[in-house]
């Protein structure tokens, strides 16, 4: 018995059928790198937004309207509370215990107090001289305020007005944060915070060229794009960030990084209007 091989053309037939199933199961695994990409691309702008707005949410939560000291939709100047406690006399306070690496990272600006008269405002000194460690008798003695358990006791300057015995103050330091064009991904926008006149920190980046700050205004129910003038910052109740995340890398096949787009309202805790 003679037997018959294969002839040309069924081989041919067969090339092809291989042809076009590595073909499909090719397209196949490049489209679901490209999907696994674009989700971790995803990931990865949600991740951005997150992060600066933590990093912002938790300072500016405590800003208290008149230390906001200057504003736009792309930067604002704050001044942030670290330590708040409460006037005794002679210049000291008692202050709420917090930890120890915040007074120590914090550069101390200056402090805040604020009459206990109904509707009164807080007023902000500048610092002219650091902090010195207080007596516990100025509080007990004469005004008979317990200083706060494991707090501190500082005597602050320049010299408190007459102020009665138990009004709020605060420390603070002047933060900077400002939308404006990234060093570690150029042409994309960064998150950028200053300490008082220290470095500039990139915080927070990739986002999209349209990050912008808002605000909400005392007895508005929205915010809205422009600040107060100059002389009306006090009026600022809140910031809302308009942020849109961005993927550091463009996935092949789109024109475009993924994006991930965040609104977040802040309110500030002390505010006395």
């Amino acid at each position: 018995m003679t037997r018959r091989g294969a002839t040309l053309i069924e081989l041919l037939v067969v090339i092809v059928i291989l042809g076009i199933i590595g073909a499909s199961v090719t397209n196949l695994l490049i489209s679901q790198t490209r999907l696994f990409a674009r989700e971790a691309g995803g990931r990865d702008a949600r991740a951005v937004s997150r992060n600066a707005l933590n990093i912002v949410r938790d300072e500016m939560r405590m800003i208290e309207p008149r230390g906001i000291v200057t504003a736009t939709d792309t930067a604002l100047t704050v001044q942030v509370p670290y330590a708040m406690g409460v006037y005794c006399a002679s210049n000291t306070a008692t202050f709420v215990p917090v930890d120890s690496l915040i007074y120590a990272q914090a550069a101390y600006a200056g402090y805040a107090y604020r009459d206990t008269a109904l509707n009164a405002a807080y007023t902000y000194v500048a610092k002219t001289a650091a902090p010195t460690t207080g007596t516990a008798s100025t509080c007990s003695s004469g005004p008979g305020i317990t200083p706060i358990p494991s707090g501190k006791l500082l005597v602050l300057s320049p010299a408190f007005p007459s102020l009665p015995a138990g009004a709020p103050v605060l420390l603070y330091q002047t933060v900077t944060y400002a939308l404006g064009p990234s060093a570690l991904v150029p042409g994309r926008t960064a998150l950028w915070r200053r300490v008082a006149n220290g470095v500039s920190e990139e915080i927070a980046v990739p986002f999209q060229n349209t990050a912008i700050f808002r605000f909400y205004v005392s007895g508005a129910k929205t915010s809205q794009a422009a600040p107060p003038a100059a002389g009306s910052l006090h009026t600022i109740s809140g910031i809302e960030l308009v942020l849109t995340g961005e993927s550091e890398k463009t996935v092949a096949g789109r024109s475009a990084p993924e994006r991930s787009s965040v609104r977040l309202s802040i309110f500030f805790r002390n505010a006395v209007i």
